[in-house]
């Protein structure tokens, strides 16, 4: 009886291992073997030229890149666009709009999470055509045809000006469904009595969210983050849709810079070590949201 229940756990043991060799497979193949070849390309002089000759520079690349004014420029827009369109857009707003729908009536709640899911669902080059189609102002788009019914003036929401604001808000939208979901069921996910006891305290409503909800969504808090900072850092069909980067770089997001390196100077061995900085830069911030986690 003892050899037969030992027989069936290393069975299960077996079952499971070969479960997940498909698994490992995949992330071998399609994850850490491209990023064992892009951090090995990141240290050569590899181009289109000539994809099949190629020599080890060492660290000239990373030089290049920071002692290049267009590069820093690329980072600090890539901050801006994280903290504005990810952190508070995203994650601070998607947990507001998911307590606002608990407060709802059930039906309104499925109607208002239906429109944002459907924004979630949208295809990347879908959503750029769509705003590009509604911010657009030579012909004018669909709000500044609203605006010139009322008798005012067209705005140049993809000016230099306003275009990096204009993608941060495309993102946001397009994200947000996913941030809902998170706290919604993180919401769900706390002790009833606890928010019935804020009810006997006569707490109101905001105050209730901000002092008692949102702190108990720790977990949810850092889920949402460590995700959608992947996200948003490896966004580009949206932007590239919208603006290019344009205009004058105002938009260009490391990924779009990455682009351009690759597809206009025809150095991959730069692309590649920006895509490494890419990387180090997702897993610092993670490592932070993780060691944030731990502490409180």
């Amino acid at each position: 009886m003892q050899q037969f229940s030992k027989n069936k756990f290393n069975f299960k043991k077996n079952a499971i291992f070969l479960i997940l060799v498909p698994s490992f497979v995949y992330l071998i193949i399609f994850f850490i073997y491209p990023i064992f070849l892009s951090i090995k390309y990141s240290f050569t002089n590899l181009s289109l030229y000539d994809i099949s000759h190629y020599a080890f520079t060492e660290f000239t690349n990373y030089k290049e890149l920071f002692t290049s004014h267009l590069f820093l420029k690329s980072i600090y827009i890539t901050i801006i666009f994280l903290i504005f369109s990810a952190i508070i857009g995203q994650m601070f707003l998607g947990s507001i709009i998911a307590y606002l729908i608990t407060l709802t009536q059930k039906y309104f709640k499925i109607v208002v999470t239906t429109v944002i899911l459907i924004a979630w669902a949208t295809p990347q080059v879908t959503a750029g055509i769509m705003w590009y189609s509604t911010l657009s102002y030579i012909p004018d788009g669909t709000i500044n045809f609203i605006l010139t019914g009322f008798g005012l003036h067209s705005i140049n929401f993809l000016s230099i000006h306003n275009a990096l604001y204009s993608i941060i808000i495309a993102n946001i939208w397009i994200g947000l469904g996913f941030s809902v979901l998170i706290f919604l069921g993180g919401i769900q996910g706390i002790d009833p009595s606890i928010i019935k006891a804020s009810y006997v305290d006569g707490a109101k409503p905001f105050r209730r969210f901000f002092s008692i909800i949102f702190p108990l969504l720790k977990k949810s808090i850092i889920t949402d983050l460590l995700l959608i900072t992947l996200f948003t850092f490896g966004t580009f069909t949206l932007i590239y849709v919208l603006t290019a980067g344009g205009p004058a770089g105002s938009t260009e997001l490391l990924t779009i810079y990455q682009y351009n390196t690759a597809f206009s100077l025809f150095s991959l061995g730069l692309a590649n070590a920006i895509g490494v900085i890419i990387i180090i830069i997702a897993l610092g911030l993670s490592l932070i949201y993780l060691k944030f986690i731990k502490v409180n």
